[in-house]
């Protein structure tokens, strides 16, 4: 197994007298797919979040290639920002902004490049999630799917080593799901580690190379697809059950 990128101790987290998250241990290896599934309010999303740093832990460590990074300020996540990149669930993209706009924004807060090195890398990413000469459309004449694929290439234009899916294929009809998850598997393959929170099953073992189901505030299970689907375990067999019916 390739070396630790992300690891999370002992996290914990509450909102009010609503614990989260109660001890929370997890790796992430470099060029690793984790898959994190659990119940709805099972905390998916904020332990996304929290890793960088859009909600606070109340207590444990977060790190980055060795480095803690849950403790620091706004500014000083900014670098960690860049190498740890979040697709949000919506997409997200910015409505009075074109596709070019959108995906080169990373690129015109972030880097020095000119003008024709950015286009040229928005063209590229453009092809590689299939929406080659796409530019100047606007995010109102995107199919979600699409929007979802320009919400991914935004995260990934400056070369992240983590990208976080945050339910990227929720709402999308079994094409668009497919040429998501297809997106997912192109950057899988370039070597970039990610966690894939979502409640499509069948995505994530076509996907993921480990399983991570979350329940009651801890780790239920984590271990490989094929022991996911054939798990004994009460929780893991309720939670496949529920997302069928």
């Amino acid at each position: 197994m390739n070396e630790v990128i992300l690891e999370l101790k002992n996290i914990h987290k509450s909102f009010g007298n609503n614990t989260i998250h109660s001890g929370i241990n997890l790796t992430l290896h470099k060029g690793e797919s984790l898959g994190l599934l659990g119940g709805s309010g099972t905390g998916k999303s904020v332990l996304l979040r929290s890793i960088i740093g859009l909600e606070q832990i109340d207590k444990g460590e977060i790190l980055f290639s060795g480095k803690r990074i849950d403790h620091l300020s706004e500014n000083a996540l900014i670098p960690f920002r860049i190498k740890i990149s979040y697709s949000f669930q919506s997409g997200a993209l910015f409505d009075s902004i074109n596709v070019f706009e959108n995906v080169a924004y990373p690129l015109f807060e972030h880097t020095k490049f000119s003008y024709n090195q950015i286009k040229d890398k928005v063209a590229k990413m453009l092809k590689l999630i299939d929406l080659e000469g796409k530019e100047d459309l606007m995010p109102s004449d995107l199919s979600g799917g699409m929007q979802k694929r320009v919400g991914m290439a935004r995260a990934m234009i400056l070369n992240p080593e983590i990208i976080l899916y945050d339910e990227p294929t929720a709402g999308l009809d079994p094409a668009n799901t497919l040429n998501v998850v297809s997106l997912m598997q192109k950057l899988k393959l370039k070597g970039l580690a990610s966690i894939f929170v979502t409640h499509d099953i069948p995505s994530a073992i076509m996907l993921c190379d480990r399983i991570v189901v979350l329940h009651e505030g801890k780790i239920a299970f984590n271990d490989t697809p094929e022991k996911f689907q054939n798990s004994e375990d009460p929780i893991v067999k309720k939670f496949i059950t529920s997302t069928k019916e």
